[in-house]
């Protein structure tokens, strides 16, 4: 095997070992197992991959597979494979089916091999051609990326396998006497709801515009950063870093943000910030301003950061229609990519993302944001753990009786089935509950609202 890297890795004698074994026993249980594993671009020579395919669309059309039967398959490809000699002498030179594993896996990892060193050599022309740098930087890991995925991955593992692991975490969450399981948002009945934010969760915020969605976020952020004193990324592509600042200020100090906008402030206000200025100092609050970040981009943060804080909790993305999107047919296809690859993000970091998201405006005042009213919403549904809209009703109905609160409507939860509406009050750059007899008030005010109209004599 030649192993420099201006020549091709590839080990022809073990191809052809794969496929003398195929032509020879086809129907073994290793054979039909190698043909799901292996791809037809594992093979280093055309001839091999012309080889292999006809092998394998003959398995799944389910016909029969023989010396001859694969001469007459071949005979309709366009180039010179060795024709009927070269396959028997393929058969003949096989040996060892119980080897057919190792073969296969020598096959995939000369090919690993080879995108390895196409990817690098493809790198080395970009930065020779001075193309910017975190360009170059994006190119590698979104293509590191693909070598990965077509890596064979770890065995299934037996559900017996998972009893133990089941066990322990039973036993962790009987140890926390009813607490939620996961991250805490800083709401109660939220955190109540939806039993905490998951690990591994892709949390979309929706909203159509000044609903709330970034004060949302940053209530949560602020809840876990400094209340919890955890790491946090927010990635804000809409508001400058100063902006992000001083909305964090407002909701720490419990500063209205008209007065940190004209500076009439009192003593009182000055101690407030000051203190705000100090808590935010100590938190774990990362922010960047970046405009138009890619997912690589925003993928290759997360993971330089992770290794230089191992307690990362959260990263906040602010927002989705902001975001550098890649190439793709059509729009939803690229908007499906950055979710997927989010959620990916997520499970890799073992990390909840949150991501904002723009929403469609309701159609009529008693319209209240639902699926439908996400853009592009078939891909963001499917990948979302979590999905919860910002609603103020005041801002489509500016008489309504809902004027000053905001609903948050969880409108998916895989995972613990919280749907329902929360109703939170704004308060000085930050969202607060609001009290039970507020909302007993509101519900109560919603139900006679959507009561029949009895008419005629009592």
């Amino acid at each position: 095997m030649n192993m420099q890297l201006n020549e091709p890795i590839y080990n022809l004698e073990v191809e052809q070992q794969v496929l003398g074994l195929l032509i020879k026993d086809p129907t073994h249980s290793n054979s039909r197992e190698t043909l799901d594993s292996l791809d037809v671009n594992d093979f280093y020579t055309r001839s091999h991959r012309g080889i292999f395919k006809t092998i394998k669309l003959m398995s799944e059309a389910k016909k029969e597979i023989s010396l001859s039967l694969i001469e007459d398959s071949m005979e309709t490809i366009g180039f010179d494979y060795g024709g009927f000699i070269y396959l028997a002498e393929l058969m003949r030179g096989a040996i060892g089916i119980a080897n057919m594993g190792a073969y296969a896996t020598l096959v995939k990892k000369c090919a690993r091999s080879r995108d390895l060193v196409s990817v690098l050599q493809n790198a080395n022309g970009m930065i020779e051609q001075k193309t910017e740098v975190t360009e170059v930087i994006e190119h590698l890991d979104n293509e590191l990326k693909n070598i990965s995925l077509h890596s064979s991955g770890k065995d299934l593992r037996h559900i017996r396998d998972l009893e133990g692991d089941f066990l322990d975490e039973l036993d962790k969450r009987a140890a926390r006497g009813g607490l939620i399981a996961g991250l805490s948002t800083g709401i109660d009945e939220l955190d109540q709801k939806v039993n905490g934010i998951g690990d591994e969760c892709l949390v979309v915020i929706a909203g159509s515009p000044s609903m709330g969605k970034t004060l949302f976020c940053q209530t949560i952020a602020t809840s876990v950063a400094i209340d919890q004193k955890k790491n946090v990324m927010f990635f804000s592509m809409e508001m400058s870093e100063n902006q992000v600042f001083e909305r964090f200020v407002s909701g720490v100090g419990n500063v209205a943000p008209d007065k940190l906008k004209s500076a009439r402030l009192d003593n009182e206000d000055f101690g407030r910030i000051t203190d705000a200025v100090v808590e935010l100092r100590a938190s774990g609050l990362y922010i960047t301003d970046e405009p138009k970040q890619s997912v690589g981009q925003i993928r290759a943060k997360v993971r330089r950061h992770k290794i230089k804080h191992p307690d990362l909790s959260a990263i906040f993305i602010d927002y989705l229609g902001l975001m550098k999107l890649g190439k793709a047919d059509r729009h939803d296809i690229a908007i499906g990519n950055i979710t997927r690859d989010l959620k990916e993000l997520a499970k890799e970091m073992k990390v909840p993302v949150f991501l904002c998201v723009q929403s469609k405006r309701p159609q009529s005042v008693k319209d209240k944001p639902n699926m439908s009213s996400l853009k592009d919403s078939s891909c963001i549904e499917a990948d979302a753990d979590l999905i919860m809209f910002v609603h103020r009703q005041e801002i489509v109905e500016p008489e309504t009786s809902l004027k000053g609160v905001t609903e948050l409507i969880i409108a998916k939860d895989r995972h613990n089935d919280g749907n329902g509406t929360i109703y939170l009050e704004k308060c000085n750059g930050k969202f607060l509950a609001l009290s039970m007899e507020a909302v007993a008030r509101i519900q109560h005010d919603e139900e006679s609202k959507s009561a029949p109209v009895k008419r005629g004599f009592n």
